[in-house]
Order: structure tokens, then sequence, then C-alpha cells
């Protein structure tokens, strides 16, 4: 009997494995089929061999990184090896991102950001929130937004705020009794992404697809502070992420009158005063927050700054957090960031650069800069179906900053909308912390893609009549 179960069980697992084997082998042998065709087109346009191999490899990583046959950070590792084995440029060139401030800066957020959810301040600051704008069903959306700008500058990683947010968000429907995939369930976990998205792009370390973006454009000769950004960003994501809060209330039409304020209170009492720890994370803190904002003035980058604040927290004496839980950090992260910059020195090491600027300049001619911040802002929408933000940053930003510059205009405004592009979604895959949340069971798919397409939308004209305009207030364009 126990051979024959076994023999049973075997014989049902075995098409199962082979069949997901087959769907593995023809991903590689159609990213593979596109190396290969697109290596042999570059060739026949007459493209160097080392622009060739460019095109060649940088097709092949947004194959793997689309289909997901390999680990993300793994492929963003191998893609500069990949160049550098292929004569796209010397090691010195391909390797140059590794030597700037880029990968500390996400690691010192990694590092800040362990110390704001050990110390407890992250829970401390969301509950707060809540507390603080009210309890019944319709300013708990608020509460939750507030609390993502809040924590949004202090921990520039959008996983590890969805994650906290999550966990409030979860909370709250288990207390207000709202089944998963309920409509207030989806609206509550909706809005707790919400206060993530929206804000991250009003902080040039909002999140590190933000921070690649601006770092990005940097290559190309556009160089903007943390002060200079958040004075070209912050104000309209603010609205933004109002309206954002608006359309899923108007889309969804919450019905509840359930008063949170039983759960919210007894989980704020329990935290207790205010500990020495979390004391002395919020000096450290608003230490981080004036250094920012004065970089422009004291000339320190923000990747030292990071770092430096996010080592004190680990110094005997603070105890803010333990030394081991470094070992904790997701160091995937930084590799991967690095290493897909490694699309854009590998561009400029064979000047792809300028030749994607000379084939896309004609198409984009006799038109204004109002149209071009349009398309930057389509071309991330259609782009995030293809390709992680981080991937889709690393490939165009530095195109689009040249373009830019070649049509005259000031890129900024193209750079930013590319950016506000590339925060639309309507389909889990297409980030990280979006899927995330929709993983957690509470978000109706139906909900979500009204919601979020409505959004689409909706963005597309507030950049428009919101963005556009108030970027020639500030002089961003």
């Amino acid at each position: 009997m126990i051979s024959t179960t076994t023999t049973a069980a075997s014989a049902q697992t075995v098409p199962g494995d082979a069949s997901s084997r087959r769907g593995e082998y023809l991903k590689w042998a159609f990213s593979l089929a596109c190396t290969v065709a697109v290596l042999a087109l570059s060739r026949g346009i007459g493209l160097s061999g080392p622009g060739s191999w460019y095109f060649a490899l940088t097709v092949l990583a947004v194959c793997l990184w689309g289909f997901n046959v390999l680990p993300e950070g793994l492929v963003a590792v191998m893609l500069p090896i990949g160049y550098i084995l292929t004569g796209v440029g010397k090691p010195g060139q391909i390797l140059a991102p590794w030597t700037q401030p880029m990968g500390w800066m996400i690691l010192g957020g990694l590092m800040t950001g362990l110390m704001l959810t050990h110390t407890g301040l992250a829970r401390r600051i969301a509950l707060w929130a809540l507390h603080v704008t009210g309890s019944s069903f319709r300013r708990l959306l608020w509460g939750i937004l507030l609390a993502g700008f809040i924590i949004t500058p202090l921990m520039p990683t959008s996983t590890g705020k969805c994650i906290l947010l999550g966990i409030i968000c979860i909370g709250l429907c288990d207390a207000m009794g709202f089944a998963p995939k309920s409509r207030e369930a989806s609206i509550v976990l909706m809005a707790g992404y919400l206060a993530v998205a929206g804000p991250r792009l009003g902080f040039y370390t909002g999140s590190g697809e933000v921070t690649l973006n601006m770092q990005m454009a940097a290559t190309a000769g556009m160089h903007v502070t943390w002060f200079d950004y958040f004075v070209h960003n912050f104000a309209p994501c603010l609205v933004y992420s109002i309206v954002g809060i608006l359309v899923l209330r108007l889309v969804m039409r919450p019905r509840s009158t359930v008063d949170a304020k039983a759960w919210v209170e007894k989980q704020y009492a329990e935290l207790g005063p205010v500990s020495r720890k979390e004391k002395k994370a919020i000096v450290l803190f608003v230490l981080l927050a004036v250094l920012m904002m004065t970089d422009k003035y004291h000339g320190i980058n923000i990747g030292w700054i990071m770092m430096m604040v996010g080592f004190v927290g680990f110094l005997p004496g603070l105890d803010l957090v333990d030394g081991k839980k470094f070992s904790s950090l997701n160091l995937t992260a930084v590799l991967f960031i690095v290493g897909c910059m490694s699309i854009g020195s590998g561009a400029q090491a064979t000047g792809m650069d300028k030749r994607v600027v000379e084939a896309v300049l004609p198409l984009l001619s006799g038109g204004s800069q109002l149209g071009a911040t349009v398309m930057s802002f389509l071309a991330g929408l259609v782009i995030n179906f293809l390709l992680t933000p981080v991937a889709a940053v690393s490939t165009l930003t530095v195109p689009i900053v040249e373009i830019g510059k070649a049509l005259g205009y000031d890129p900024h405004s193209m750079v930013y909308s590319f950016m506000m592009g590339l925060d639309q979604y309507v389909l889990p895959y297409e980030f990280a912390p979006f899927l995330y949340m929709f993983s957690l069971g509470y978000i109706g798919f139906s909900d979500m893609f009204k919601v979020f397409s409505v959004r689409m939308a909706v963005s597309l004209i507030l950049l428009v009549v919101v963005f556009y305009p108030y970027w020639g207030l500030v002089g961003a364009l």
C-alpha cells in the first residue's frame, strides 16, 4: 500500500515538474533567440562589435528579468561581466557605478530602515497617524497616507514600507471584521500601497528606483540635490497622493460605518511611552533630515550621509540596532541596483547612448516641451509592462536626458514624468511592492484593476494640469 501510494504520488508530480521545466526551457530558448537576432541585426546595420554586443546582452538581461528565470540580482551582477568579456568597455568604464555613491546610499538606507523598524519607531509613527486622523473608515485612509508620508524619507525601500503598512492594514481589517477580498478590505490594503507609491515620488530618497533615476540622470549631466528635488516634486506629489486616495474612494464607494477606534487606541496604548531608544532614533533621523535638506550647502553626498547615520545606530552606547542584525540586510538590492547601472555605463562606453538619441530625435522634433514630457510619461507607462522600474530607469533615463538636451529642452520635466509613468500599474507583477500587497490575499483583482486603471488616466491629467505648470514655477522647465 505504501509503495503504491508513493508511486501514485510520484506519477502525479512528474507531469507538473516536466511541464515547468519545459516552460523554463522555452523562456531560455526565446531569450537566447532574441539575443542572437539582435546581435545579427546590429551587425547587419553596421554597428561596431562592441555596440552590437551591448544591445544583444542588454536584450538578454531584459528577457531574463521579464521571464524571471534567474534571480534579478544575479542577472544584474553578471551583466557588467558580460560587457567586459565581449569588449563592450574596459573594466574601469563598465564598473564605474561601483565606485559611485548610489550603492552606498541604498546600503545606508537599508541600515536606517533597520533602525526604524528595530526600535519600534516605524510602528509608532504608523499608529500615531491613525490615532490623530480619527478612526472612522474614511478617516483611516487619510491616516494611512499620513503614515506613508512620514516614513517615506526615513525608510528608502518601497518593499520595507509595504511590509510595515501591510501588517497595520491587515490588523485594521481583522479588527473591523472585513473579510479578505471584500470591498472594504481591498480599499484598506490599496490605501496602504498608495501611501507608499505616491509619497516616494516626492523625495530623492523615497525609494531605490527614484534615487537611481536621479543618479542615472546625473551621469548624463542633470544634477539635482536632495533639496532641489524636494522643491520640484514634494508639493505636486502631495496632490498626486491625495487624488490617489480620492480615486480609490470614488471608484470603490465604501459603505462601511465600522469604527476602528477600539483597535487603534488599544494598539497605540500598548506601545507605551516613547522609549529611550526611540528618542535616540528620533534625534538621529532629525539630523539625517537636516543634512539631506542642506546637501546643496555642505556638499556632502547623500550616500555618505546615509551610511554614517546608519552606522551610528550600531555603535555601543546607542544600541539602536543589534550588530548581529546587519547580516539580515538584503544586500541583493544593492547588487541589483548598482549592477543595473552598468547598462548606462555600457551605453556611454560604446557611444550607443548617442546613437539612440539620434534615432529617436526625429520622432520628437517639431513638438514642444510639454509634448516631450507627456511622451516620457507614456514611455514609462508602457515599458513598465516589460521591465521592473529599476531596469527601466537603468535603460532609458540617460537617453531621455540626452534627447531633452538635443531638443533644447530642460530635461528635468522629462525625467520626472518618466518616473511618474513608471508608477502606473494595473497588474501585480509590474512592481515587487505592488505584488507583495496583492499577495497578502486581501485585495480583489477586479477591484485593483479598476482603481489603478482610473488612477492611470487621472495621473496623465495631473501631469498636464498640475505637475507641468508647477515645474515651470519652480524653475524645472
